[in-house]
């Protein structure tokens, strides 16, 4: 194994221990957290590789994570076969919020004199400069990067603002992993779908015995829907939860709304789930499934959120002063993967930037879309574009 030498006095040699440390949340550890460190060893040649799975991470206070406990008990399943990889309980038995810079600090003084390295994928490095203190942390290690699909980014054009802010470069490791997430692990989970694709098998195993991120009644919804429907459906929960955490949105109240939005979308009127069910107004015939999958949600299925019961709700029409939760769904379902109509690669940039603002041009899209089809325009849709039209002035 290769080690940087340096030399103490004329005749003696001294080995400097190489230590790579990976951390993360690990909600759950999936396939491509294996492969960076996989890819990481090839790189760096380290003399050890220390996975670190946080208490708290400090960009994730406002999500619930898998219990510290499971998330450890995963990642040991996960690195368990990785050679000279051991997985460290530290943060987790630190408590509290987990800062790279005290951990950093902690193992330089656990290995003193040890070169270390911390791995990060491309899609941290464009957080790096948010983070606490990343002055020390450079102070103590060298950042390591890994590209991945999705989040891919031009290592010469951020060495480049890299080096402008720190004064310092980050090493590029040329392996580019697949475009997989935890949160995506999470949402197909609470969908059940096919885990193995993405998730080491015994993680997989792991998470189906201890019922990790269930979702009541997801899995009751879909066996209303067809196919397509689903497969639609899915790409909503997806989108709806890869932004909750960027405007603070519980992610489960996004997935469960995701899963619910359609749930009415092909019953006929004399279905048993809506007996009881009726509206005091003319509703067109697209719009009217809202309603009805809102009903469904609150009276076959439980839900008494009343955030996510509008979610659904309004997930078609909108309305003015939407919570985030509803202007997220009804984004969500106009903007999921399989939608394609002109201008909606402008309007999905636009969610990952401003709700309102995505709002207003959705909306506007909408009702030019109707005008021009000759479809019948809500009028409910209409105040809602009038209102976030308002917003911007």
């Amino acid at each position: 194994m290769r080690r940087k030498m340096r030399r103490a006095t004329p005749s003696v040699l001294v080995f400097t221990m190489k230590i790579a440390i990976f951390g993360g949340s690990f909600d759950p550890v999936h396939a491509e957290h294996v492969n960076i460190v996989k890819a990481a060893q090839a790189a760096l040649s380290p003399d050890k590789i220390i996975v670190m799975p946080a208490f708290i991470p400090p960009h994730k206070q406002d999500r619930a994570l898998a219990s510290p406990e499971d998330r450890l008990n995963m990642a040991k399943l996960a690195f368990a076969g990785v050679k000279n990889c051991e997985v460290s309980a530290y943060e987790i038995n630190a408590g509290g919020t987990s800062y790279t810079y005290l951990t950093l600090g902690y193992l330089a003084g656990k290995f003193p004199g040890a070169q270390l390295y911390f791995l990060v994928g491309a899609d941290m490095l464009k957080d790096f400069y948010t983070w606490k203190q990343p002055e020390t942390i450079l102070s103590l290690a060298d950042l390591v990067v890994c590209n991945r699909e999705g989040d891919k980014v031009s290592y010469p054009a951020e060495q480049f603002r890299f080096f402008s802010k720190f004064k310092k470069r980050f090493i590029g490791i040329e392996y580019t992993g697949r475009d997989i997430s935890s949160t995506k692990a999470r949402v197909l989970t609470a969908f059940g779908e096919d885990l193995k694709p993405y998730l080491p098998f015994d993680v997989i195993d792991y998470i189906e015995a201890n019922e990790l991120y269930r979702i009541e009644g997801v899995k009751g919804a879909l066996r209303y829907l067809k196919p397509s429907r689903r497969k639609h459906t899915l790409g909503v929960a997806l989108t709806a939860a890869r932004y909750a955490e960027r405007y603070k949105i519980p992610e489960k109240s996004a997935v469960l709304a995701a899963a619910m939005h359609d749930v009415a979308k092909n019953m006929q009127a004399d279905a048993p789930e809506l007996s009881g069910f009726a509206t005091e107004e003319k509703v067109p015939a697209p719009v009217l499934h809202q309603y009805t999958g809102a009903y469904v949600a609150e009276h076959t299925f439980g839900i008494r959120d009343e955030d996510v019961l509008n979610a659904v709700r309004y997930h078609t029409s909108g309305r003015p002063n939407m919570s985030d939760l509803e202007k997220l769904i009804f984004l969500s379902d106009m903007l999921e993967p399989s939608r394609d109509f002109k201008g909606v690669e402008k309007l999905r940039r636009l969610l990952a930037e401003d709700l309102n603002e995505c709002m207003y041009q959705s909306l506007k899209h909408e009702l030019r879309h109707l005008k021009k089809s000759g479809g019948e325009i809500y009028p409910l849709t209409f105040r809602a574009y009038e209102y976030y039209k308002g917003l911007r002035k």
